[in-house]
């Protein structure tokens, strides 16, 4: 049988300032209460949630990332693609998804 690792349970009041403090918290971070509460005891980074035209932006740099992907592919069948270029565009791709996430 499996055994859970979160077996302790902690019930608390609130009162109503600190309960609109944290429905803030959870709106803001896109969070639950239980899991937004585990990461403010470990001191982890609340970040905010995406907003709807970061979610649209990283959409469609998926997009774009995946054109480029089946354009390289029929470009090196085609034997008209240096790995080189191919190569620096997969960097910068990279690159913009991890600036991307940054924003988050």
């Amino acid at each position: 049988m499996e055994r859970r690792s979160r077996n302790i349970h902690v019930g608390t009041r609130l009162n109503e300032a600190e309960y609109k403090k944290l429905k803030e918290l959870e709106n803001s971070t896109g969070l639950g209460s239980t899991t937004l509460l585990r990461k403010l005891i470990t001191g982890a980074e609340l970040k905010a949630k995406p907003t709807p035209e970061l979610r649209n932006l990283q959409r469609s740099i998926d997009r774009i990332g995946n054109n480029l992907n089946q354009i390289a592919h029929r470009a090196n069948a085609a034997g008209v693609l240096e790995k080189s270029e191919w190569d620096r565009t997969k960097t910068l791709m990279t690159a913009l998804k991890e600036e991307i996430q940054k924003w988050r």
